[in-house]
């Protein structure tokens, strides 16, 4: 487990509402008390949040105003199967780009206290 509850609270509160790109630029190093973070320790963070997030009911995953089927499990393999697997692919992909492309599973829709569906 990557985040402490302390550290998952935080990022959930303040990236509350964001894009799903916003919540990639968020896997900093210094937001992990780190001097360096690689391109696969930045995307194990992602998608360690992203379970979190979901597993907590703050987000669920959509693509074109339709809900991902399947277990959180099952939705964050196909991101991780899905995600460029190195720095240099990522780049080649455009970066953040990716995550409004065909290649890219879905969005964050987040899920507020009072049940409206915040579609990102």
């Amino acid at each position: 487990m990557l985040y402490s509850d302390d550290k998952y609270k935080l990022f959930s509160e303040e990236l509350e509402g964001s894009s799903i790109g916003t919540v990639w630029s968020a896997m900093r190093a210094d937001n992990f008390d780190r001097e360096t973070l690689s391109y696969e320790e930045k995307v194990a963070y992602f998608l360690e949040l992203i379970q979190l997030l979901m597993k907590y009911g703050k987000i669920k995953l959509a693509k074109h105003g339709k809900l991902l089927e399947g277990n959180i499990e099952y939705q964050v393999t196909l991101y991780k199967a899905a995600f460029p697997k190195t720095e240099e692919e990522w780049k080649a992909k455009n970066e953040d780009i990716w995550f409004y492309d065909e290649d890219c599973p879905g969005g964050i829709v987040w899920i507020h206290d009072n049940g409206y569906e915040d579609w990102t």
